[in-house]
């Protein structure tokens, strides 16, 4: 039982007391359905998700399963195109990973683990065209997250690059992947999305943007008269003036940290920010301590591919209100579970060795051997006649 899982359970218990006061209860038992399960499951699969095996098949069954919605999405965009609001997936409409923003951002998150299993996996034969399969699978998740046209992405896409740049061990193979990336994606963007990227720089001319952060301004506000928060889906309460003098009614927090604190306050934001925290600690002292021993190397490797998961997470996130999708809390279980094998490792080889820590002096032969051995009577020679 570590700090991650008791902040976990804590946050469990927090999103369901807080249906007490939800301004918008009967809506906050939906969203409660969902996102309750979500985080007690991921506090439960530390507990059965152990051994290597264990852990890698969690991270395949992630990658495989995401990648039936991205790689259609791919191809597409990089035959015909991408857009924003278009549909290219499995799923339509404008939820779960139909919706750019959340579609985008787990895409991003998947590409260090692709890599990552395409280096060090058990379960599939280590054959070239498996590594190069895992290798188009992270190329497709980018161009994914480039097709759906979400600003956050590009953020995500650099906060990505950096983040695995600065963590690798081979900074001069993952220099030339980024630089291949970049003019990968350089051929496949269009002028619709320059000019949608560029709005980055313009957001007080562009009506979403600016939307964006007079909500936050909003919630800011709310939570300092409200300091418990107002429940799940308690944006369907707010409402701002736009300077043209139009009002805008419900308008989602559209960012992570502005959910966490309009809906479970202050305490739910503290918390979602220590969990994230400890586990970005606790992968970076994995890292240190695996990354030169050569069976745990994988360790190492896989807690830097989480570390850049959740940096896409925490910066794109900023922008989109995923707060409590799956696939920032299995991010948190799956790095959970590589701590605690890396402890359990660790534990067994101190047990191996000699307890003593103090230096032994060196003995005569004599004295290793010990005393002769004195043999019991019926077995001592008798004395010459």
């Amino acid at each position: 039982m570590t700090a991650c899982c008791l902040l976990q359970l804590a946050m469990a218990a927090w999103v369901t007391l807080s249906i007490l006061w939800a301004e918008m209860p009967e809506q906050a038992w939906s969203k409660w359905d969902w996102a309750f399960k979500v985080i007690l499951f991921s506090a439960f699969i530390p507990f059965s998700i152990r051994s290597r095996v264990h852990i890698e098949a969690f991270a395949q069954v992630y990658v495989i399963a995401l990648a039936a919605n991205f790689v259609p999405f791919g191809l597409k965009t990089i035959l015909g195109g991408g857009g924003y609001g278009t549909n290219l997936g499995l799923v339509s409409g404008n939820s779960g990973l139909a919706e750019g923003g959340l579609l985008s951002t787990a895409c991003l998150m998947a590409v260090p683990l692709a890599l990552f299993l395409g280096r060090h996996t058990q379960l599939l034969p280590r054959y070239t065209p498996i590594t190069l399969g895992y290798l188009a699978v992270a190329l497709l998740a980018v161009a994914t997250a480039v097709g759906t046209y979400e600003r956050s992405a590009l953020v995500g896409l650099l906060a990505l690059g950096a983040t695995m740049f600065v963590r690798s061990r081979h900074k001069l193979r993952l220099g030339l992947f980024i630089l291949v990336t970049a003019a990968f994606v350089a051929v496949l963007v269009s002028d619709a999305w320059l000019d949608r990227i560029s709005t980055i720089s313009t957001y007080q001319r562009d009506h979403s943007a600016l939307t964006r952060l007079l909500i936050w301004q909003w919630t800011f506000t709310y939570a300092i008269h409200h300091p418990f928060g107002g429940g799940f889906m308690s944006y369907l309460i707010n409402h701002v003036a736009l300077p043209d003098g139009t009002v805008q009614f419900a308008r989602a927090f559209h960012s992570i940290y502005f959910e966490m604190l309009g809906e479970q306050g202050w305490p739910g934001l503290l918390m979602f920010l220590l969990l994230s925290v400890i586990t970005w600690i606790g992968l970076g002292r994995v890292s240190r301590r695996t990354r030169h021993r050569p069976h745990l190397v994988w360790c190492a490797d896989l807690a830097t591919a989480l570390q850049s998961a959740l940096a896409v997470f925490l910066t794109a996130g900023a922008f989109v209100g995923i707060a409590f999708q799956p696939m920032y809390w299995y991010m948190i279980a799956l790095s959970i579970s590589l701590c605690e094998y890396v402890r359990r490792v660790e534990w067994a080889e101190r047990l191996a060795q000699p307890q003593s820590r103090w230096p032994q002096r060196a003995m005569s032969p004599a004295a290793v051997a010990g005393p002769p051995a004195q043999l019991p009577p019926w077995r001592a020679p008798r004395p010459n006649a």
